[in-house]
């Protein structure tokens, strides 16, 4: 399965004409070497992390204006209304942010959830005022978990989930930072009848022709970059 690259805003039609792949052709990975994939994945990930901290942002603010237009004209495939939820991310030190993005969404009256690390899960909690926000042991703002919701809980009422990686393949298999937070989060609704539209975010130099993956690793739907929307889907 190939992917389709749009530069936006040449995406167009509703969210029904696309229909999940997830026969993921001419990906092949060896079972019997588990430790082959995580070592690759690792090293991947090292040169990711360091190619990041080397990296000349620019204006971070314009980067993340650029990405948070590039997943609003996603977004207006599935036809959002105030009604809508969305999973949303606070960004990491040296990842893309969606910051204007969140704005957007909850000046139309969405509702947007944002994650909390909580042991090895993910809990869900609204999005809101970050002066009263801590830092987890990730160095990552987080909300208040009060009344925060489990994934099982949280997910399945959205309409799209936006996650983070560190780099996104032609298959639509995303590299994340290697704790398995958004797979586990992920694995009750991808790939369900009425699953939620999953958004991957990367810069566009971390778009890559192959990942190591595994099997329990959830491909995404969708990879946004600052320049780039590519679907890995097929029409129906």
């Amino acid at each position: 399965m190939g992917y389709t690259a749009y530069s936006i805003p040449t995406i167009q039609g509703p969210r029904q004409i696309f229909s999940r792949v997830r026969d993921h052709g001419g990906v092949t990975q060896d079972s019997s070497t588990p430790k082959s994939t995580k070592s690759a994945k690792s090293t991947l990930r090292s040169q990711l992390r360091t190619a990041r901290k080397q990296r000349d942002l620019g204006s971070v603010t314009e980067l993340d204006s650029q990405i948070s237009q590039q997943i609003s004209d996603v977004l207006e495939t599935i036809e959002l209304t105030p009604g809508s939820v969305i999973a949303a991310y606070i960004a990491m030190p040296h990842e893309p942010s969606v910051n204007t993005l969140r704005s957007r969404l909850q000046d139309m009256g969405c509702t947007v959830f944002i994650p909390i690390v909580s042991g090895d899960q993910l809990l869900w909690a609204l999005d809101g005022d970050e002066a009263s926000w801590t830092r987890n042991t990730f160095g990552t703002l987080e909300p208040e978990p009060r009344g925060a919701r489990t994934s099982v809980e949280a997910l399945p009422a959205c309409s799209a989930i936006i996650v983070p990686a560190q780099a996104i393949d032609t298959h639509g298999f995303r590299l994340g930072q290697g704790k398995g937070f958004y797979d586990r989060a992920l694995v009750d609704v991808a790939g369900s009848e009425h699953s939620p539209l999953i958004i991957g975010v990367t810069f566009e130099s971390e778009f890559l022709p192959e990942i190591p993956h595994e099997e329990h690793d959830i491909p995404v739907d969708v990879s946004v970059t600052e320049s780039t929307v590519r679907w890995f889907s097929t029409p129906d």
